[in-house]
């Protein structure tokens, strides 16, 4: 991937990433070469993570950070516990400040922002077993072929169905377009809705992964220029649009997100979920409510997701203990602990013991950890989302044109490009 000039970052942080970038002096603090001995790494590594399920307490994290000192005892982890509310905010607070984290969590989008502005250490030398780690997750968390989070977990939008809304519809449950279009009308004559579409959420979850069913992309191969107005994506917008225009799926969710408890899916309404926690559904529906089923597919088979994983600012004075801290929290034994408790998630680890042996359809979600695709790699990403939203409401609520509407939306893409 081409690596882009700052200005394209095009964000509101920008100027505390600026000033970071002048107090960092680039990337003189990373270390390279061989592995430092334990007894000589010393120092205060100030750790910023966020709640994970039951991974939310100090008191969960301290026996880990004891067994940490085992092997690093002059190593002190500076546990800062975050909110994910206004996260990014406190974070460009903290860099303004001059406070920044060493080591924080980031997710595929957060990598390209950062990566771009020369602020994270390259992390490829940090183990040597990288190659026990799915490549999906090492890709997510890249920038410019340079590695720069070290995956913790992964999520996967496992595909399943409603088995009650199946069976009260005469019905199976859709793998393809075809498919889903062909139980849309049974479904909706039992009174449920055939899938559902948030239109102010994320569009990695929702209108990307249709585009890339229909084997297109957002941007062009150099992230100069958007194609996602292409006849993939006009197609994609148009299945969507369908769907909308015949109530199949909840019209109130295109314009906002109730919680799940209170949304069509948590109330047992929704036949097919192209991209949601099974757990959450399980939690309130019954584990044996939900089935199971490979990605959707038009022209190809498409599975979304997200990495997250640990960065460290290149502002660091401490780089081979934040490294022998990250590189302990993506060891195997840790895996092991911490993703049971963590809320769900899977491993980034092709060696790592099997999770939720006693769930299969959590179980099954694992399988397609290798296939996982997770945010565009931009430092725009997000402002990339904002702008293609409205348009596609538009389309959804309005009855605006789909070509048009992409059309336009492309045009502002291309502006901050």
């Amino acid at each position: 991937m081409r690596k882009l000039s700052k200005v394209a970052a095009g964000t509101a942080t920008a100027g505390a990433l600026v000033l970071l970038t002048a107090c960092s002096g680039g990337s003189d603090n990373s270390s390279s070469g061989d592995t430092p001995d334990p007894a000589e790494v010393s120092g205060t590594v100030t750790f910023w993570p966020y709640p994970f399920g039951e991974v939310n307490e100090a008191t969960w994290w301290q026996p880990h950070i004891e067994n940490f000192n085992e092997e690093y005892p002059d190593v002190e982890i500076d546990l800062q516990l975050q909110a994910y509310s206004g996260r990014e905010e406190s974070l460009v607070t903290s860099i303004s400040g001059g406070t920044e984290p060493d080591v924080v969590y980031f997710n595929p989008d957060f990598i390209p922002k950062y990566a771009v502005e020369d602020l994270l250490l390259p992390l490829d030398d940090m183990r040597d077993d990288w190659d026990s780690f799915h490549d999906s997750a090492l890709d997510a968390m890249s920038y410019d072929d340079t590695l720069y989070g070290a995956p913790q977990l992964v999520s996967v939008q496992t595909n399943f169905c409603n088995v009650a809304i199946l069976e009260e519809a005469d019905v199976e449950c859709p793998t393809t377009w075809d498919e889903l279009r062909e139980i849309a009308p049974a479904v909706k004559d039992a009174g449920h809705y055939v899938t559902n579409y948030y239109g102010t959420g994320n569009l990695n979850a929702s209108f990307y992964q249709y585009l890339w069913q229909a084997d297109g992309e957002v941007l062009n191969d150099d992230m100069t220029e958007a194609t996602f107005n292409g006849p993939e994506g006009v197609k994609a917008l148009k299945l969507i649009k369908e769907m909308a225009d015949n109530e199949w799926i909840p019209r109130e969710e295109i314009a906002t997100i109730p919680p799940f408890e209170q949304s069509e899916g948590g109330k047992g309404n929704v036949a097919y979920n192209g991209g949601g926690n099974v757990s959450n559904v399980q939690s309130i529906l019954g584990e044996d409510a939900v089935e199971t089923v490979p990605p959707m597919q038009d022209a190809e088979p498409v599975i979304g997701g997200t990495v997250g994983g640990w960065s460290i600012f290149n502002t660091t004075d401490v780089p081979d203990a934040a490294k022998a801290w990250v590189s302990h929290l993506t060891d195997t034994e840790f895996l092991d602990e911490f993703l049971p408790a963590s809320d769900r998630f899977y491993s980034p680890r092709t060696d790592t013991a099997d999770l939720y042996t006693d769930n299969p359809a959590l179980a099954a979600g694992a399988e397609y950890v290798p296939d996982m695709r997770a945010a565009v790699q931009h430092p725009a990403a997000r402002e990339i989302i904002d702008i293609i939203k409205p348009h596609i409401q538009s389309v959804l609520l309005e009855d605006a044109d789909p070509q048009e509407a992409l059309d336009a939306a492309a045009d502002e893409v291309n502006r901050i490009l």
